[in-house]
This record gives C-alpha cells, sequence and structure tokens, in this order.
C-alpha cells in the first residue's frame, strides 16, 4: 500500500509520496504502459522519484505533462496551474494552485548544516538558531530554497536576502514567517512545514500580486 499525504491549504494543494515501491508497482498506480520520458535517467533512484512525482500528480487530479523552463523551473502542459516540485529520497513531493505561485522543498535532517551555517544564515538568524539544531537549522535551509523557487526569485543574492523570523517551538507542522529584501523594498511572507520522519518539507503559496510589489523594481 503506498504511503503518501495529501494536504488542501485552501489556495493550493500538496502531494507527498514516500516511495516504497518498486517501478513497476508504481507504473500500475500510473496507469497505462507507455514511458518514454523515463529513458532519460539512468539511476534506479532517479527513475522512482520520476514515477513518484506522476504519482503524485494523479493524486492532484492533474493529467496535463511537465515542461521544464531554461532554469529548470516546472510547469504545466495547459498552463492552468502553477506547480513546483521536490524530492530527496524516498520522498516526493508536487505543491499545485491555480491562482497563486508556489514553491515547495524537502530536505533531509541528515546534513552537516553545522560546518555550512556561514553559508545561509544571515546575522538575525544566528542570533536565534543554534546551529547544532538539527531541526531548525534544515528547517532554514529547506524555506529558503522554497521561496527560492517563486517566479522572480533568481535577482535573489544567494540566500542573505532572505530571513525567516523567530519561532519559539519547532512542531511537528506548523507555520513560518520568511522576511524578504529585494529591489530596495522588503516584504513578509508566510509559509507552512512538516516534519516526516527525518526529513522536513516546506511550501509556499504567494499571491501574484503580493509577489509583484517586491519583484518590480
Amino acid at each position: 500500500m503506498p504511503e503518501f499525504l495529501k494536504v488542501n491549504t485552501g489556495v493550493a494543494q500538496l502531494a507527498i509520496w514516500r516511495i516504497e515501491e518498486d517501478e513497476d508497482a508504481l507504473k500500475r498506480i500510473i496507469g497505462g504502459d507507455s514511458f518514454p520520458v523515463l529513458m532519460q535517467f539512468q539511476d534506479p533512484k532517479r527513475r522512482l522519484e520520476w514515477l513518484a512525482t506522476r504519482c503524485c500528480l494523479k493524486m492532484l487530479g492533474i493529467t496535463d505533462s511537465i515542461i521544464y523552463a531554461p532554469n529548470r523551473r516546472p510547469y504545466l502542459s495547459n498552463d492552468r496551474q502553477h506547480i513546483s516540485i521536490s524530492h530527496s529520497y524516498p520522498y516526493v513531493a508536487v505543491i499545485a494552485s491555480t491562482d497563486f505561485y508556489v514553491g515547495l522543498d524537502i530536505e533531509s535532517l541528515d546534513r552537516p548544516y553545522a560546518k555550512i551555517a556561514d553559508k545561509y544564515l544571515t546575522l538575525g538568524e544566528i542570533a536565534w538558531i543554534d546551529v547544532h539544531d538539527d531541526d531548525r537549522m534544515a528547517l532554514v535551509w529547506s524555506a529558503k530554497e522554497a521561496f527560492y523557487k517563486l517566479p522572480g526569485m533568481e535577482g535573489l543574492n544567494s540566500f542573505v536576502d532572505i530571513t525567516m523570523l523567530p519561532i519559539a517551538r519547532v512542531r511537528k507542522q506548523g507555520l513560518l514567517r520568511m522576511r524578504v529584501r529585494m529591489n530596495g523594498r522588503v516584504q513578509t511572507f508566510s509559509m507552512e512545514y512538516a516534519f516526516l520522519d527525518g526529513y522536513t518539507v516546506t511550501w509556499v503559496a504567494c499571491n501574484p500580486n503580493m509577489l509583484a510589489g517586491l519583484t518590480q523594481g
């Protein structure tokens, strides 16, 4: 029996899949007998992730093909929904929204975040985050990755311009706020997160008008 989670945020739908099946089982879940794109991947895990992504799309009722822009941002062939995709084996996730821009990221807690803290923590974050707290360190990294996937965020200066505001207590699932500086403007955005068996997943659904106020120079 596949293990998955489906979340409806009111403005977006999120599907998370934990891969426990082999290729044939995933193909049966997706349906059909032709998977030409799969031939592009040689790595067994990458093949499973590709199939699990299609399982997530099916959970969300999406049947359109995924096309990748030159900057590797995914979009649907019918262009009627915004989507974002992330995978960190064995988890794969897809978020989709008709009206809102979306960003999504999954990260393992088992990474040497403390060793690279100076690469992605702002001074404001260093003031309240213990670099040896893997939950918080992974959460900050993941949240910034998810936000960076929103349209127009390529102009941000790495992670320096995105700051997570303090969280008193990290829960299994909750809300967080990100302060973003761009083009001389500063805005605060809400995001959501969840922890899943050694991994954290973060996602954002943003009103395009609000994002335009930040990106327009």
